[in-house]
């Protein structure tokens, strides 16, 4: 009796185990879906940040110039909520008062953590990609992060 109690919870952990690797480091990010990505509160400013989080910082300071940088997670002011498409987040970021000239994207893999980031400036548009570029990204998640009017 003892050794098949022994199996049961030698499968069971190998079981969990399963299920723990099988999620990322990143799907608690998912909590962030349907809020902005910064938390202001009358007059202080960023109390909250998704673009500061550990996960989220880092690698995008890697990705984009110090300018740009700034631009997504400062400068463009007015912000989307964070929407969960299949396993990206995507936000939408502009100027205030300028949205149709300037502004950016941000999206984000949950299974691997690529960042991918559009910034539009005017006619121009660059994109960056932590492995690859926007060819890369799902259809849903290419035309949501094209299209500023579609929130």
């Amino acid at each position: 009796m003892k050794r098949k109690n022994l199996i049961a919870l030698t499968l069971l952990i190998f079981c969990l185990s399963g299920i723990v690797a099988a999620q990322s480091r990143w799907d608690h990010l998912r909590s962030w879906a349907g809020k902005y990505p910064t938390n202001r509160n009358n007059r202080v400013v960023k109390l909250t940040s998704f673009f500061r989080l550990p996960e989220i910082q880092p690698p995008l300071m890697k990705l984009l110039s110090r300018r740009d940088f700034n631009l997504l997670t400062r400068e463009y002011a007015v912000e989307t909520p964070i929407k969960q498409i299949g396993d990206f987040l995507a936000v939408k970021v502009c100027r205030a008062h300028n949205c149709d000239e300037e502004q950016a994207g941000f999206a984000i893999d949950l299974r691997t953590g690529f960042i991918f980031v559009r910034m539009k400036n005017g006619q121009e548009v660059r994109w960056f990609g932590s492995k690859g570029d926007e060819t890369n990204l799902p259809r849903s998640v290419l035309d949501y992060l094209n299209d500023f009017s579609a929130t």
